[in-house]
């Protein structure tokens, strides 16, 4: 077998689809420059011969240089032709529930399909560790990571852990974890003293996707102590995965 190489994966990479670079973290024979998703997607299909019930209908070929870069990626070719490529688990390694706060905890198959508008990550490390995060999400096994990444089980659950925690320092994170719907919830005063197009866009970015609000005021919302716990307990709430801030990448695992 060839020698291995690893993509140097850093914040500058953190525009890029996060699916697509997470599959990139794992050890090569060959890199492949391509960086969207949709390519991707239909190579595996193809590989596989038959289409994901929840992608749709795409115009998308198969890629010559994804194949091949599937084909000479170790544990991915063996991963794409099985159950389990591209369905969320329905659960979290119990090692990382305890990074969850306020009881908010969206599923895998949600951090799978949220737009995040590319708000996951602060630095080059947590936004690392956030790719595990969506390797779990997109149907890898702890097991399998560990073996790709030539590490051990619980430094992959402590990677994780690192990540999800992060997210709670982000506020669309925690305005979207709340599953607020905001077209009926309560709204506190000082949203309605802002400037009425500023005040029409903060409010339709929170109705739709939170990822997309405003930051100065969605973290004045989390910053209310009376206000963040009305969203956790007592707001009207709704799907966290709505037509607004949802995008497709995976299905999701059925039964317990």
């Amino acid at each position: 077998m060839a020698s291995l190489k690893r993509y140097q994966i850093g914040i500058k990479d953190k525009l890029k689809c996060p699916h697509m670079m997470a599959l990139q973290t794992l050890p090569t024979e060959k890199y492949t420059k391509t960086k969207n998703w949709m390519p991707l997607l239909a190579s595996v299909e193809h590989i596989r011969g038959k289409k994901f019930p929840w992608s749709g209908y795409t115009k998308q070929r198969p890629a010559g240089a994804v194949i091949d870069w599937i084909e000479r990626t170790p544990g991915l070719k063996e991963w794409v032709m099985s159950d389990t490529c591209l369905v969320s688990p329905k659960k979290w390694p119990n090692a990382v529930y305890k990074a969850f706060r306020y009881n908010l905890i969206p599923s895998p198959h949600e951090i799978a399909n949220v737009d995040m508008n590319y708000k996951y990550a602060p630095t080059g490390r947590v936004f690392r560790n956030f790719l595990v995060v969506l390797l779990y999400c997109m149907g890898m096994s702890v097991t399998q990571i560990a073996k790709a990444y030539e590490t051990s089980e619980a430094e992959v659950h402590r990677m994780m852990y690192n990540a999800i925690e992060s997210l709670h320092e982000n506020p669309h994170y925690l305005l979207w974890a709340s599953g607020t719907d905001f077209r009926r919830a309560v709204i506190p005063p000082f949203v309605m003293r802002i400037p009425m197009k500023t005040r029409m866009r903060f409010t339709a970015a929170i109705q739709s996707n939170p990822f997309l609000a405003d930051h100065a005021f969605a973290d004045k919302l989390i910053k209310s102590p009376p206000y963040f716990s009305y969203l956790i307990y007592g707001s009207p709430k709704r799907m966290r995965l709505t037509k607004g801030c949802r995008i497709y990448r995976t299905g999701e695992q059925n039964g317990s």
